[in-house]
């Protein structure tokens, strides 16, 4: 004899009755701590508040850390410019003197 689903989540619920709520809910949140309120409900919603701070705060920090290594790479940057600038200012300068003697 074939079970429906709702004859098996009877007979089920009967053994489990904390199965009860599940096996009849067509809403698909059923059993979440959190939507069933009271102390457990405020914890794990306090619980996925601290998790989700962790995660941002520790994608601020890497892309703190990530700006800080962009800063740092372009001040080299414009250092090896500002030389290569002098360089050729330099090179410009004895050429004009070459040119004049």
């Amino acid at each position: 004899m074939a079970l429906t689903r709702s004859v098996f989540a009877l007979r089920f619920s009967r053994n489990f009755p904390i199965m009860s709520r599940v096996a009849y809910s067509q809403d698909g949140g059923a059993g979440a701590i959190r939507e069933a309120g009271g102390t457990f409900g405020k914890k794990e919603a306090a619980d996925e508040e601290r998790y989700f701070r962790k995660m941002q705060a520790e994608q601020l920090k890497k892309l703190k850390d990530h700006l800080d290594e962009e800063i740092l790479f372009h001040q080299h940057r414009v250092k090896e410019h500002q030389d290569a600038i002098a360089t050729h200012q330099k090179r410009i300068t004895e050429l004009e003197q070459k040119k004049t003697a």
